[in-house]
């Protein structure tokens, strides 16, 4: 199990009526009656109804983060009278590229998505879902869950979260301001959410007792915060954490280090007093905090020395002190692919094989020849699948098993792979990162899924849902998933032709090798001028701190 840890703390991870025509963010007053109409706990809402499901848009979770509660933890929603229209989708938060489209920081809403007959007593599992992009995009609109709802006879709710520096800032002088240790801010948007679940799901028809989170990419990374946070313990029972990389967070100290430059960058004087430098920080407008953001050029973390997150999830898990509920937890086939063809093919730069050494040779120093022997080019079709394969294998497979292995040691632990090779946008012949979100989610904008492919989508859909009711993923007709042991490992896989049992996935990615390799120091270096560079989220804890 040493070994095994050390692995994970080695690597850095890398919508029907109108109910009024005013904008969806405003309280309404009016005569609405029917089945649309939720009386929370803040004010009454009105959403949408279909023959499959309702839903009920941009529901506030807390106050607008704006002002001198900018950079603080979120404070309850204020309450209204009427009714509100819950109708359309609110703003995500601040953020660049497609998702920032509407943008706002004033984000912090929720969506609720029910079946068409769910009501008060109607006491259904509730998923939790929680979005991924990096810590820095993302949004809980992209998502319509209608068949993990309709599908799988349960709730789902998709939060928003606050994101880059507006969510995860820490300096000193922001400590010194809120008398507290700062940072992680879009965390503690999360567990808000969570108590705003607990408080109000039931009125929807959901069960506060059977609350599943569940997250991808940074979001799974997200879920395994929660699990390690003592600030969520209680408000959930059972987590899935889907492509959650190493689940690896950023020191603080260090993360206060780099966060200083986005303070130069945004024009304010860090060598100020702690309250001129947080008036001038709260002064700037979003535009201008998010361009301070890009050009500071460092990455935005949850970090850990702090109330709600005291330690590192992976050591957390090693030594179980950590919320103890049972987990799903696992990842795509070829992961790195999006990743290593986003930042070398895409970018008109394809790996070539002077360059898959030069890269390798970057980033594993002395030992980049037992690492090219392990990966040698003639194993793949082209230089950019064997770099591909490396990322998948040491930032996702491999972490994602050393952290099952020391979860399974506490609490019922299930694992799968998703290997859908018909799945859109493989690259390499592989389901790459997201691939299966449209299988569970219903991500707005994708291909819509073939015969096949919905098939495998109902088959996941009734393990997530069966997860979600009892805390196991059994499924009457389909394989028993066993709960999974480092030492007789066993993994459900999500083929194109079905699901099966296997006990592979550790084989087919090497991590007999890394274990091994990182059990002897990490000799990995962190060069940003290679496709193959994870991302560093601050100091990694020691071998001799494990």
């Amino acid at each position: 199990m040493a070994t095994v840890c050390a692995l994970i703390l080695a690597i850095a991870g890398l919508l029907g009526m109108s109910v009024s025509s005013a904008a969806a963010s405003t309280p309404t007053t009016g005569s609405v009656t029917g089945d649309r109409i939720v009386h929370t706990a803040n004010g009454a809402v009105a959403g949408t109804t279909t023959d499959t499901y309702r839903s009920f848009q941009d529901i506030p979770l807390a106050k607008a983060p704006v002002g001198q509660l900018r950079w603080k933890p979120p404070q309850p929603a204020a309450s209204w009278s009427g009714v509100r229209d819950a109708t359309a989708p609110g703003p995500a938060c601040t953020q660049t590229g497609a998702s920032g489209t509407g943008s706002s920081e004033d984000c912090l809403n929720l969506n609720v998505w029910t079946p068409s007959d769910a009501h008060a007593s109607s006491k259904l599992p509730v998923a939790v879902w929680i979005y991924g992009g990096a810590y820095r995009s993302g949004s809980s609109n992209e998502y319509q869950p209608v068949s993990m709802v309709d599908q799988g006879n349960m709730l789902v709710v998709t939060i928003n979260y606050r994101l880059g520096a507006m969510g995860f800032l820490t300096l000193p002088q922001l400590d010194k301001d809120n008398g507290a240790a700062s940072g992680d801010y879009g965390l503690l948007d999360q567990i808000q959410a969570l108590r705003w679940v607990r408080q109000n799901i039931a009125r929807f028809g959901g069960d506060p007792s059977r609350v599943m989170i569940a997250g991808q990419s940074a979001g799974g990374e997200s879920v395994c915060t929660l699990l390690a946070s003592p600030k969520a313990a209680g408000l959930f029972s059972r987590a899935v954490v889907e492509s959650g990389l190493t689940c690896l967070e950023a020191d603080r100290k260090n993360a206060q280090r780099n966060d200083a430059a986005f303070v130069t960058a945004i024009g304010c004087d860090n060598s100020a007093s702690a309250t001129t430098v947080m008036t001038c920080l709260r002064n700037k407008s979003p535009a201008e905090v998010l361009a301070a953001q890009s050009a500071a050029g460092q990455i935005w973390y949850p970090t850990t020395q702090v109330p709600a997150l005291p330690r590192q999830a992976p050591v957390a898990f090693a030594t179980g002190a950590f919320n103890h509920v049972p987990v799903l937890i696992g990842t795509t086939d070829d992961e790195g692919a999006f990743f290593i063809y986003s930042a070398t093919d895409a970018a008109g730069r394809p790996v070539t094989p002077a360059t898959y050494q030069s890269d390798i040779q970057a980033s594993f120093a002395t030992t980049a020849s037992q690492v090219l022997d392990h990966y040698p080019l003639s194993d793949y079709s082209v230089p950019g699948a064997a770099e591909a394969q490396i990322k998948t294998d040491v930032a996702f497979t491999c972490p994602m098993l050393s952290n099952a292995a020391s979860l399974s040691a506490s609490v019922p632990t299930y694992v799968y792979e998703f290997r859908d090779t018909t799945a859109a946008g493989n690259i390499d012949g592989g389901p790459e990162h997201s691939a299966e979100l449209p299988y569970l989610w219903g991500t707005k904008g994708s291909a819509t899924l073939t015969v096949e492919q919905q098939r495998l989508s109902r088959d996941m859909i009734a393990y997530w849902a069966a997860f979600a009711r009892t805390g196991k993923p059994a499924v009457q007709g389909l394989p028993t998933v066993p709960r999974y042991s480092p030492t007789t490992p066993h993994e459900i896989a999500f083929n194109s032709d079905g699901p099966a049992l296997v006990s592979d996935t550790a084989t087919n990615h090497q991590c007999g090798y890394w274990d091994t390799y990182f059990a002897h120091g990490f000799p990995f270096h962190f060069s940003p001028g290679n496709a193959l560079a994870f991302p560093s989220n601050g100091q990694l804890p020691s071998r001799k701190s494990q």
